[in-house]
Order: structure tokens, then sequence, then C-alpha cells
């Protein structure tokens, strides 16, 4: 087994553990922002009245009460995503590195600022939706608060008790997990092959990236594409690692990269 071989046996493996660590993450976030159905409980005790009922004069008044909730939901995701943000960076980095030392290749210096600059590309880079990271999560909080806002109001009307409203209120977070895993699986993964590219880019020994498409294998996704195009006249599926549109290829994009090495390190 070449140099070569072995460095794509270390990150096969590196994938895998990022797939594990990725649902991890996707738990811990949908933990974060699941806190703020405590904060909304105690709001709906303190409107209620003895019988547990909040009167319906009190809606308007209680539904501006949403904003407050609001602010907290956009708290604990930016706070949640900006962990998974670093921790991808660092798995990344740090894992490829060892891969590299394994090889007897010579690793990246700076780790520290390598990481730091993953974050700033990943927390300020703008989509195709035409958004940045803090403005996904902006998104994502104000369609929670619309979505309780429809809750609690039908709820009040309807004259029941804050214990079920509090139960209606958990199947709007369950609702609305899907959004949560899709951000966090985008930015993770985007954060992951950020750092593989810019770990390469640093490094002495990698001529080229290799693009792997992603556990969906549709023709219609963008990294199906790429593992297949010859953009550079380097062979289907390599890409310097200045190509931007390799660091995220589509929403949801569970693609990996992978270094071809040169001549000297096979």
């Amino acid at each position: 087994m070449n140099n070569q071989e072995k460095l794509d046996d270390i990150f096969k493996k590196l994938t895998v553990g990022y797939k594990k660590l990725n649902k991890d993450q996707i738990a811990f976030a949908i933990k974060e922002i699941s806190r703020v159905r405590g904060d909304l409980a105690d709001i709906l005790a303190d409107y209620a009245g003895k019988d547990g009922v909040i009167k319906k004069q009190r809606l308007s008044r209680l539904l501006r009460e949403l904003d407050e909730v609001e602010v907290l939901i956009r708290e604990y995701g930016t706070t949640a995503m900006d962990a998974i943000i670093r921790d991808s960076a660092v798995f990344a980095s740090t894992g490829i590195n060892v891969g590299l030392a394994a090889i007897g290749a010579k690793v990246v210096a700076q780790m520290e600022r390598l990481n730091r600059d993953v974050f700033e590309y990943v927390v300020k880079r703008f989509g195709e939706d035409g958004l940045v990271l803090s403005d996904r999560v902006w998104r994502l909080s104000g369609d929670m608060r619309d979505n309780l806002s429809k809750v609690i109001r039908t709820d009040i009307l309807k004259g029941e008790s804050v214990s079920t409203m509090i139960a209606n209120i958990r199947r709007v977070h369950e609702n609305e997990t899907w959004k949560i895993k899709r951000l966090v699986v985008t930015e993770g993964n985007t954060a992951y092959r950020t750092a593989t590219a810019m770990n390469a880019s640093r490094s002495e020994v990698v001529t080229a990236l290799r693009v792997h498409r992603g556990l969906a294998n549709r023709p219609e996704h963008r990294c199906t594409q790429l593992e297949k195009l010859d953009r550079y006249g380097m062979g289907p599926g390599l890409y310097p690692p200045t190509d931007q549109e390799i660091y995220k290829m589509h929403v949801s994009c569970t693609g990996f990269l992978t270094y071809e090495l040169n001549e000297d390190y096979l």
C-alpha cells in the first residue's frame, strides 16, 4: 500500500467519524433550541389564572411576549451553531494532520489560526439564498415563533389549559426539528470541507482535492456532478483547494473531500 492509498484509508475513517459527530451535533442543536420550551412554559404560567386557563383578554399581550421567545431561540441557535462549526473544523484539521504525519508528510502549522479562518469563512459565507448563517438562524427563529403564535392563539380561543398548550408547543418544536437538522448538516459539513480545503492550501504535499458524492448519490445533486466533472483538466473530480464551490455543494450535502498527493510522497 503506497502513501496515497494509506491516506485515502485515513480519510475514509475520518469521514465515518465525522458522520457520527454530526449526528451528535444535530441532537445538541435540537436540545439547545428546545430549551426555549421551558422559558415559554414560565411565561404561560404567569398569564394563567388559578384554573390553569389564560383569558382571551390577555391574548394580545401574551403574543407580544413571543418577541422575547424569538430572541431566545436566536441566541440558543447561534450559540449551538457556533460550537458546531468550531468542532467540525477542529475535527477535520486535527484528523487530517494526524493522517499526514502517519505517512511521513509535514503537517500544517498554526492550527488555531486555520480553525479561526474556517469559522470566519463559514459564518460570513453567503449562500445561494443570499443569506449568511446568522440570517438563517433568524429565519428559523421567525418560523418557530410564527408557528408557536398560531398554536397559542388557537388554544387560548378554545379555552385550553396551560398543560394542553405546553403539549401542543412541544409538538411544534418536534415538527420544526427537520429545519434544525438541515441547518446543522449543511453548515457542519461545510465547515468540515472548508477545513479540509484550507488545510490542503497550506500543505506542501497536496496537489489537488478529490470530490466524493454524498450519501444520497442522486444525479441532480451538485456533489455528484462535481465528482464527474473535469473542470481543470486534472481529471474527473479533481479541484484546487481555492475552488470554493466544493466547500458547499448544495443544501444538506454530505459529500466529502480527499487529498491527491504529489509524487514525492506517493
